[in-house]
């Protein structure tokens, strides 16, 4: 399977996520506390194409990064899966980053 374009997504960047973004399919999550956003963009190339690992199975997904934030003690990463478009939530580690060129599908 190829991976498709970047340019076929939406993301969110350099900003916190907001309603908007989630609605519009541009961001996964919003960082909250008593409804109030806490996320901090992490500074990492947004889109790019990752692979999420699944800490339990060990099961590898071919992803679009759309969004990172951050707060004081964890980083998250919104991804789409590229087979299924599905949204992904999960923390920065469970990810293996591979830039913004085109990447040969596993």
């Amino acid at each position: 399977m190829l991976w498709p374009p970047l340019s076929d997504y939406k993301f969110t960047s350099g900003r916190q996520a907001t309603e908007e973004d989630i609605n519009s399919g541009a961001a996964v999550f919003m960082l909250q506390v008593d409804g109030k956003n806490i996320g901090r963009p992490i500074d990492i190339l947004i889109p790019q194409y990752a692979v999420h690992i699944d800490q339990e199975t060990g099961e590898r997904v071919n992803v679009i990064i759309i969004q990172a934030e951050e707060t004081d003690d964890s980083q998250a990463i919104g991804a789409i899966n590229i087979k299924t478009n599905e949204y992904i939530a999960a923390l920065k580690y469970e990810f293996e980053f591979l830039g913004n060129q085109k990447q040969e599908a596993e």
